[in-house]
């Protein structure tokens, strides 16, 4: 198998190019690795499906060393190819997928991954035709997104920094969301919503508790519009994931489970798709079951 490290060295707070060079030193002997850094953005989607077009039939590992951001874009460049797979090396502010399938700690042991074993696990595809791995989120979280993105650098905290431009600009959206042909808020308005393979987005917030990676289901949360105040006193259980089940969310929260959704206004609106940002005025969601190989190290826990 060849081992090809994707690197982004601006992804966290560190350069990430310089601690990967010094680890892959004492692993150079043993696999074959080839070591790609990233320029721009699209930059990875671009090199592995290059990479997967040269060596077609070859058994390739493709390892995202970044945040979200850049495993989105190597997701996007595999897409479902039989002989690749992908894992990730988190050096990312964020790293929320990983924290649906084992945590980043389990991902940080090179040699774990390098052994780990394929899992077939579901990717949400998007009628613009980007695929999601983790989450894609709509209102609320999109703005807290976009302002986060153009904060990194700049800031410790760049989500922190973008939910409180969220709670001035963006408590009450007009955008209508249909699943499985079933209008779900009749408003046509709402706080936030998610739509979800994975757990987590923001770097702490588990808007899916009850999300599986392989289950050919998108976890879907919409949240109704509230007040600033009455926001501020139920952030702490949505970060907890305790929404879907505390009485305190009842009234405000509509979950559902879908192979497909829409999501459409009169007017365009910012789509969050794995922290990568959008501009549309509809976006149809399908999932695709077991579509992506990812590999996962063993853990004794």
């Amino acid at each position: 198998m060849k081992h090809v490290f994707i690197i982004n060295p601006v992804a966290g707070f560190e350069n990430s190019f310089i601690t990967l060079s010094e680890k892959l030193k004492g692993f150079k002997d043993k696999y074959d690795i080839t070591v790609h850094v990233t320029s721009s953005v699209k930059d990875a989607t671009e090199y592995v499906s290059d990479y997967l077009k040269n060596h077609s039939g070859e058994e390739v590992r493709f390892y995202s060393c970044g945040g979200d951001g850049t495993l989105g874009e190597v997701v996007n460049g595999i897409a479902d190819n039989e002989y690749a797979s992908v894992t990730c090396f988190p050096c990312g502010s964020g790293n929320d997928f990983v924290k649906s399938v084992g945590g980043k700690e389990l991902f940080s042991d090179l040699e774990s991954l390098f052994n780990a074993k394929n899992k077939k696990i579901d990717l949400i595809k998007v009628n613009n035709g980007v695929y999601s791995l983790n989450a894609i989120n709509v209102g609320f979280e999109a703005r807290a997104c976009k302002v986060a993105n153009n904060a990194r650098g700049k800031s410790k905290n760049p989500y922190l920094r973008g939910v409180a431009n969220a709670l001035f600009t963006a408590m009450r959206n007009k955008i209508s969301v249909e699943v499985d042909d079933e209008i779900i808020n009749q408003s046509g308005t709402m706080l936030l919503s998610s739509y979800a393979n994975g757990g987590y987005v923001g770097g702490k917030y588990n808007c899916a508790p009850r999300y599986k990676v392989d289950d050919g289901l998108i976890e879907v949360c919409l949240v109704k519009p509230v007040s600033i105040f009455k926001f501020l006193r139920l952030i702490s259980k949505y970060e907890r994931g305790e929404h879907l089940d505390s009485p305190k969310f009842k009234k405000i929260v509509t979950y559902r489970q879908a192979k497909k959704v829409r999501i459409f206004s009169d007017k365009e609106f910012d789509f969050c798709v794995d922290g990568e940002m959008y501009l549309g005025k509809e976006f149809i969601l399908e999932i695709c079951p077991g579509i992506l190989n990812f590999a996962i190290p063993e853990t004794t826990k």
